[in-house]
């Protein structure tokens, strides 16, 4: 994800944004819950779940919609390890809080990235290793276990993978269960970058196609579905058969039939902007729109969609009905519980910092997104 200054934002979103960024930023104090506690860190709306210094992200709700997973990073360890954390429903302490899936792991820096869990509680999940303080993965693939235990997991495809007439697939993304047999998930690919020679290491990521890989029996290559190039985001439906998917540079949500591959337009968000990071349960559909986000082509990676985040738009599907969810920044990956009324996004919050033009002495505030995200929750009415 490429984090950019946000001067092009809709002035709407970053008035609001700056309104609500000063009211719950990061820099606002909070007081720890007891141990144990099923209470969150914020309770007021929305819900803040988690407070970290690196970033929380990734969010899937078991399929009783009785806990969290997300990916947690933890600055406290020498390993900097992203791990596998789970949380009540409402938030408040960590359940548990799996790191080195097996004791080999503990000598290098390892990532679960993408946690889903299947309606027979298996987990699927992104992993990846590198040495210690090192950048590039030395090993990356897609695993799953048979309960919530990573150490348990076995691989079951090994990224990078080709696929003939596509470019290389260096990333997964978009991780969901479309059955207890198949999985579906954006393939695409990733490089690191530095905008300049002091800057941060940056992942562009870049969405190739939605794929599906089928684990009885594994298949050598994920199938491809037709028609989604640069995929943005994907989802399934109420059946197996179903799924909804985005793509760059693009405002419309598509819903495809991959028995007879009919392809309709769900809805089309029009001049709010790019729609990503889509999830669907019953009849409500949530996305990420518009916000920081542009797409355009890369001299390495091609046709790219940059994405510091948006606004999350909660849509009646029958009725078309739209609606925009307050919060402070901008928002990732929104993901609705099993019953479709709670959902859960990654928040980033807007920095503001000011400086003086050295010339005219005239004093400008420029605005960037921060990279490290928290979560937080929405409550709704049962649809």
């Amino acid at each position: 994800m490429a984090i950019a200054s946000t001067k092009d934002l809709p002035r709407a979103a970053l008035v609001a944004g700056a309104f609500l960024a000063l009211a719950c930023g990061h820099s606002d104090p909070f007081s720890t819950p007891p141990f144990g506690t099923s209470q969150p860190f914020d309770p007021t709306p929305p819900i803040r779940l988690t407070l970290n210094e690196a970033a929380d992200r990734g969010a899937s709700w078991l399929p009783d919609g009785s806990a969290l997973l997300y990916s947690a990073q933890q600055l406290g360890r020498a390993d900097a390890d992203v791990c596998l954390a789970e949380l009540p429903p409402t938030g408040g302490s960590q359940r548990r809080l799996s790191c080195d899936p097996t004791l080999a792991d503990a000598e290098v820096s390892n990532a679960i990235e993408s946690p889903a869990v299947s309606a027979s509680g298996s987990l699927a999940f992104v992993k990846a290793s590198s040495s210690i303080g090192g950048t590039n993965p030395s090993r990356e693939a897609v695993a799953v276990a048979p309960g919530l235990d990573p150490a348990t997991a076995s691989e079951v495809r090994s990224i990078p993978y080709t696929i003939i007439g596509d470019p290389t697939y260096t990333g997964v993304t978009s991780l969901r269960w479309l059955s207890d047999t198949r999985l579906v998930y954006v393939g695409g690919r990733t490089v690191l970058r530095r905008a300049c020679p002091d800057c941060r290491l940056d992942t562009l990521a870049s969405g190739l196609k939605v794929s599906i890989l089928e684990l009885a029996p594994l298949t050598a290559t994920p199938a491809t579905v037709p028609g989604t190039d640069f995929a943005s985001g994907v989802a399934v439906g109420s059946s197996p058969d179903e799924i909804y998917y985005t793509l760059g540079g693009d405002s419309r949500v598509f819903r495809r039939l991959l028995s007879t591959g009919e392809v309709s337009v769900v809805h089309d968000f029009g001049e709010a902007g790019i729609v990503r990071d889509v999830h669907v349960v019953g009849r409500r559909l949530a996305a990420t729109v518009g916000g920081r986000v542009a797409f355009s082509t890369d001299p390495v990676l091609g046709p790219t969609q940059w994405d510091s985040g948006g606004i999350v738009h909660v849509v009646d599907i029958p009725s078309g009905s739209d609606i925009e969810l307050p919060g402070p920044g901008l928002f990732r990956r929104p993901a609705f519980s099993p019953l479709g009324d709670r959902l859960v996004a990654e928040g980033y919050a807007l920095i503001f910092s000011g400086r003086v033009d050295p010339i005219t002495s005239e004093q400008h505030v420029d605005t960037t997104v921060s990279r490290a995200g928290d979560l937080y929750l929405y409550d709704f009415a049962a649809p």
